[in-house]
């Protein structure tokens, strides 16, 4: 038997609304955890008919265990729970997506169903309070302070807080960073970059660019390598290159063995024992590694497995414009913007700093004799910039202008001849934002024939 639906003559509520926001769940089970963030701590109670409610109760479900929230998914879990027939059957799920234009409108009717919820509750204590008045009341005023109080605790208990007292401000010193209590930065493991970042801190959006050449790939796994080797552990998402490739850049990292020999197999005996012992040494670190997941929700989702399970300390994906979006967007600057701001809510989410690769415009190669990269160049989106907490590019003055001695048939350098000055081995890492620190530029050593980065004033192996 179908649960009972409420007239809206009892209560304020509207069935239609909260169809249109269930329907925009099962459009985008991504935004799930922004339909809780409007709807508050108890978001369950902003469904006032018992049938919604339920479904509702079942996509949560689904949310703690980080299963996809589709209406196969939530048809699936209201039978395990021997409800679906009592929520008027798979009909009723189905017809949901209807009732929303387009999941545009998730978040204005997210807002506009609290305030329906705000309502009802209102209502139900006024109801209360007529009924006391009715009775009489001993002492006016005193009744008037009373309905005053509780009004407003119903009124704070529907909003999340938005302000904070000086007093929480001062607990938060006194814990976290006089006592220490707090979560600490994660040290990139460059010195000379963590003076002024001072590491990469929990739910930091991190952002690492450069054009083609300049190391984005060996650099980001240069800095998973040395966390890992700290005993932070750290999880990869690689979109372009197969794990394959990047187990064999570790080893050539930590064995000191360029990697072209290592691919081509041109190994001496002794070569081949350092290796055999280096492969040992990689296997023990705590780097997890992920080569499938090329949709936001995807990496999101496997993010947070990897994260409970394992207790991942910072997350790298390479690289940004690899990513796809589930859903339909006009543009592809509009798709960016998306994948940004969900990055930057997995790391507030999962509390943790995302380390993200991004590629680089064209303009730095047209701007005549200096041809360092500005924050303006960016690829496909300004919201990469505006969403990142810390934006650091990569540029090799090298690559671009080479020593005569690297230079063959007007050729540029390759990769495995650094050997030819100094100045092909020096990386600029510029830290082109800081959103709580200062800017500026580093030094850092490019090991290129083993993909490494060193702090050029720090040895690491």
């Amino acid at each position: 038997m179908p649960l009972q639906r409420f007239s809206s003559d009892d209560l304020p509520f509207d069935p239609k609304l909260e169809k249109a926001v269930l329907g925009g769940i099962l459009l985008r089970g991504d935004l799930m955890e922004d339909v809780i963030q409007i709807l508050g701590k108890t978001p369950e109670e902003a469904f006032f008919d018992p049938a919604c409610r339920q479904v509702f109760l079942a996509m949560l479900s689904l949310r703690k265990r980080d299963d996809d929230i589709t209406p196969d998914s939530v048809i699936e879990e209201l039978k395990l729970a021997d409800k679906l027939e009592r929520v008027g059957g798979e009909e009723f799920i189905l017809s949901l997506p209807s009732y929303i234009p387009s999941a545009s409108f998730l978040e204005s009717f997210a807002r506009k169903l609290k305030e329906k919820m705000i309502l009802r509750r209102l209502v139900q204590k006024m109801r209360t309070f007529i009924e006391e008045i009715s009775w009489g009341v001993p002492n006016t005023w005193e009744f008037v302070s009373r309905v005053e109080k509780e009004i407003a605790e119903i009124v704070q208990e529907s909003v999340n807080p938005d302000f904070y007292s000086v007093e929480d401000i001062v607990s938060f010193v006194q814990k976290e960073v006089i006592g220490g209590e707090g979560r600490q930065a994660i040290p990139s493991c460059f010195p000379s970059l963590d003076e002024k970042i001072v590491g990469f801190h929990p739910a930091d959006f991190v952002i690492i660019a450069g054009r083609p050449g300049m190391g984005k790939t060996s650099f980001a796994l240069s800095v998973a390598y040395y966390m890992a080797k700290e005993g932070i552990p750290v999880c990869f998402f690689s979109l372009e290159m197969p794990i394959r490739l990047l187990l064999l850049r570790l080893l050539s990292m930590h064995s000191g063995i360029p990697l072209k020999r290592i691919i081509a197999k041109d190994l001496s005996e002794s070569e081949k024992v350092r290796l055999s012992n280096s492969a040992r040494d990689v296997a023990s670190l705590p780097i997890y590694f992920n080569d499938t997941a090329n949709g936001i929700t995807q990496i999101r989702s496997l993010a947070k497995r990897i994260r409970e399970e394992k207790g991942i300390g910072a997350i790298f994906i390479d690289y940004i414009q690899q990513i796809f979006v589930e859903w339909k967007v006009e543009r592809r600057e509009e798709e960016i913007s998306s994948i940004s701001r969900l990055l930057k809510s997995l790391a507030k989410e999962l509390d943790v700093p995302v380390i993200a690769l991004s590629q680089l415009s064209r303009e730095p190669e047209r701007r005549g004799d200096n041809k360092r990269p500005q924050l303006s160049d960016l690829r496909e989106s300004g919201s990469l910039e505006q969403d990142s907490d810390i934006v650091i590019m990569l540029y090799r003055d090298h690559y671009y202008n080479p020593c005569p001695k690297s230079v063959t048939d007007d050729r540029k350098e390759k990769e495995d001849s650094f050997d030819c000055c100094e100045r092909a081995r020096i990386s600029e890492i510029i830290i082109a934002k800081n959103r709580n620190g200062p800017t500026g530029t580093v030094v850092a050593k490019f090991i290129g024939e083993n993909c490494l980065f060193e702090d050029i004033r720090y040895t690491k192996i």
